[in-house]
Order: structure tokens, then sequence, then C-alpha cells
């Protein structure tokens, strides 16, 4: 469903079709499930800022195409939407797709698939104004090697890394660990098997695992040297504004090699100011990846020191507000409400 998200939104255009908005909107692509976009959606509301959130599981089979490209009304990207010239701004937020209708062949469905989605792009990424962030410098922060290369560039400290399906790699690389070494996916760590999704986490690698190796080379895998953590950290960029949490992850034997493996909703954080210096590479960082928000993840080493691990270029926040109410949800809203500088 494309329309204004929130209940007082939508009594505004009731008929979207004869009203005309009389300020730039924000559009939101986002899904009907992420309740960190409902977050930001109330936050704009409040400040009387128009918003079109598209719910991109509508798509094909619910929502409608229907605009011309090159006309000059550049405005009518979908034939519900109505209102000024252009966005004021853009959040390329979350994408999903919706299920195979029944009877569907799964060629067809893929085709109509790949259709929907270059047809929803194709007609918005030519918008002139901010994005938070372009989805083609999205898809190109998602590359964890990428990742690592350029952090360890900018000066940023980086584990130990060796991204294999060799055997004799990954055993030497073992050794070089002193037997500490941790594995983790490369892209994702999402699987679905015999129709069950499953997450593989970060997992600590020991001595017999690498008894049979025949697995490991049907796919490369990152392998780092497995970091003493003091905290685990986290680190949200929304623009040029940094909110940086500890997560004491060592407090709890599931959270203390992958946080996110606890179910335990009473896992320690606090929030924390990072070194200047730390903070200048991170905007640098998101500079040269061109985001305007991220989701980084640091250890904080016993003796001190900041190891990046990865970059989520739309990770997830909504818990640290709830549990510190740092006001990321109100920072995210407050950037695309300015619109273009």
């Amino acid at each position: 469903m494309i329309g204004l998200a929130g209940d007082v939104a939508r009594k505004r255009l009731s008929n979207r079709s004869q009203r005309t908005i009389s300020k730039p909107p924000v559009l939101i692509v986002s899904t009907v499930v992420d309740v960190a976009t409902d977050a930001v959606v109330g936050e704009l509301s409040r400040r009387d800022v128009p918003v079109f959130r598209i719910n991109t599981e509508d798509y094909p089979f619910s929502g409608r195409f229907d605009y011309r490209p090159g006309s000059l009304e550049q405005n009518h990207i979908f034939s519900e939407l109505s209102g000024p010239a252009g966005f004021r701004a853009i959040w390329y937020r979350r994408v999903r797709v919706p299920a195979r209708p029944e009877g569907m062949d799964q060629g067809v469905y893929d085709f109509c698939i790949r259709e929907s989605r270059n047809a929803l792009l194709g007609g918005i990424l030519s918008q002139p104004c901010r994005w938070m962030s372009r989805p083609e410098a999205i898809w190109k922060a998602e590359f964890k090697p990428f990742q690592l290369e350029l952090a360890a560039e900018l000066g940023l400290a980086v584990p130990s890394t060796l991204i294999s399906n060799v055997q004799g790699s990954v055993r030497a690389f073992f050794d070089s660990c002193h037997g500490k070494m941790i594995a983790k996916p490369v892209r994702t760590g999402h699987i679905v098997q015999n129709g069950v999704d499953y997450a593989v986490y970060t997992t600590k690698v020991a001595p017999e695992d690498l008894e049979d190796l025949q697995d490991a080379s049907l796919c490369p895998t990152i392998y780092q040297e497995l970091i003493p953590k003091q905290f685990d950290i986290r680190v949200t960029v929304v623009g040029k504004s940094i909110f940086a949490v500890a997560i004491d992850s060592q407090t709890d034997p599931d959270a203390s090699i992958d946080w996110r493996r606890t179910s335990n909703p009473k896992l320690p954080h606090h929030a924390l100011a990072l070194p200047s210096n730390l903070e200048g590479k991170i905007l640098a960082l998101m500079d040269a990846m061109t985001l305007q928000y991220g989701a980084i993840d640091f250890v904080l080493t016993p003796d001190g020191r900041y190891v990046f691990l990865e970059i989520n270029p739309n990770g997830q926040w909504l818990w640290l507000d709830d549990m510190l109410s740092l006001g990321i949800s109100s920072a995210i809203a407050e950037w695309l409400a300015r619109g273009s500088d």
C-alpha cells in the first residue's frame, strides 16, 4: 500500500486523488512490519511533515505503478501520489517481497518481482533530494570485505581476517590465531533449509571443527581472530550525529561471542562517549561510503582499543531508544524533515 502514514496523515488525505499537499513530503520506502519505520513516521507527524510510505511487500500484486518518465509532472511517481514537484527527502529503509500467489509459477513470480523492483527504483532514483541513503551506496556498503578494506585504509583497527573456502588456508589461519578464531557469513546470516528459516551467528571455531572441513569448501566464509572483549559497542550514525552504546555482552555466556544470540531482555546497555579521534574516523568512513545512516559494531578490548567489526547501512536502532531514550528516531526524522540543505 502507498499512502500517507499515520492516522492523522491519513485523515488529511482521505481523498488523495483530489487533494494537493502544500509542502513537499518525505518518501519512505520500507515494509509494513518495520516498527522502526513506524517510530520515525510518528516523529515526522509530530513535526507536521507530510509522509508517503511505500510498503514494498505490496508490489507488484497489490500496489499500482502508473507514471511517465520525462513528463513535467515528475512528482507523480505513482498514481496514488499527488503533491508539489519532488520530495523533501527519501528514506530507503527496508525492502521485502510479497508471498508468491497460489498457483503462480516460480519463474513467473521471480520475473514479476524483478520487474517491480526496477520500476520502483527507476521511478525515484532521479529525484533531486536528500537520500538516507541512496540504494547504490547501501548495496556497496553491504559487502563486508569492502568494509574491512576501507576501514583499515582510514585507520580503524580491524581484526586479522581470512576469507576463504580452502581447507588448508583455514587450518593455517587457525594456527596463526593461536586457536582463537571465529567464523561468520560473508553476506548474511539468514538461511532457509527445508522451508525453515535459520540465523547463522558469529561462532567460535573449536579444534575439533577443523577435523572435517568438507563443508567449508562449499562457500567462502569470513574467519577472524577472536578479539578479547570488555564490551560490544554499537555506534549509530545519523548524518553527522553519533550515538554510541556499550553492550555488556560478557555477562551472558550466550552473548559473549555474538550479542545478538542472546534472548536476555536485560542484557546491560549504557550510553558512552567515544574518543574524538575515533568519531572522526567513523565520520570519514560514512563519507567514503556516501552513507547518511549506519549501524556500526565495534569491540572495546580490555586494554581500551576499539576494533571495527562491520557496518550495517540499514541496521536496527529502536531497542536502543527504548532502553536508553537516545533519540535516534527523532534524529532520523529531523534529518529527513530538513530536506535539501
